[in-house]
């Protein structure tokens, strides 16, 4: 292996020891997760995610959000996770944090003052699954019209999706 190659993955392994130890500065509100094809993925409580996704960027140079998204575990609390990916390019690293949103009114907190690129992606995950994301600027539908009801990718959505305000509804009692 060359040297500038060879630097690069030592360089990423130091870099993956301090994060554990960043991790173990919030104590067991990360959990440290099975890698994904060799990334590391972290499970973060809700209450410190904001803080540890910012200390990720800021510290540690994962300064892209790759992507942000969700996953509704119907039958189980807490039902949702929403997936974070941070991808550092100095590094060539991906990481992976999901945060748990359970309960009636499913939120986690904005990251949208951190990463511009957030603002969409909470707004499409907001349309499609119903999770709220605290203190978003303009946290309404994106994909969806408005005066559709429900969140379309929750998996206790009707199969048949002919629900009132969606086009072409039929309503109790229309002719077929």
């Amino acid at each position: 292996m060359s040297g500038k190659d060879g630097d690069a993955r030592s360089d990423a392994r130091s870099d993956i020891s301090a994060i554990l130890a960043l991790v173990g500065e919030f104590g067991d509100k990360i959990e440290v997760l099975d890698d994904l094809r060799g990334d590391p993925s972290f499970r973060a409580d809700g209450s410190i995610a904001k803080d540890f996704i910012r200390r990720l960027r800021d510290e540690f140079g994962f300064g892209v959000l790759s992507f942000l998204t969700a996953v509704d575990n119907y039958l189980d609390e807490p039902r949702f996770e929403v997936s974070y990916r941070l991808r550092s390019m100095e590094q060539n690293l991906d990481l992976r944090i999901n945060v748990p949103a359970g309960g009636e009114d499913p939120a986690v907190d904005s990251v949208t003052d951190l990463f511009h690129a957030a603002n969409w992606l909470e707004r499409e995950v907001w349309d499609m699954f119903g999770v709220r994301f605290r203190d978003h600027p303009n946290l309404e539908r994106i994909l969806m019209w408005e005066g559709f009801e429900g969140h379309p990718l929750r998996k206790d959505y009707p199969l048949l999706g002919n629900t009132p305000g969606t086009p072409g509804h039929a309503g109790k009692g229309a002719k077929a």
